[in-house]
């Protein structure tokens, strides 16, 4: 299997750090170590803050162009080829 992870990409960051905070809190709780509300999204809003001044100094990018061609899409059936 091979795992198609971007080291630049601000996307790709922010999805696997939401995923690993996510795992923490759930592991925590199963052993009764409760997580406020204001404490999580106080975890999420640093982990947002700090990949956002990544991508600003430029160490990480957030692609915003549409420079992909119609061919070079990944085919998911919603989109119709022209």
């Amino acid at each position: 299997m091979k795992i198609n992870f971007n080291i630049h990409s601000a996307a790709a960051w922010t999805t696997l750090g939401t995923a690993i905070v996510t795992a923490v809190i759930s592991i925590l709780s199963a052993f009764g170590i409760v997580v406020k509300q204001t404490d999580a999204t106080t975890l999420y809003g640093a982990l947002t803050a700090i990949i956002s001044l990544l991508t600003a100094f430029g160490i990480l990018v957030a692609p915003t162009d549409k420079s992909l061609k119609d061919s070079d899409e990944p085919d998911d059936g919603y989109h119709l080829k022209h």
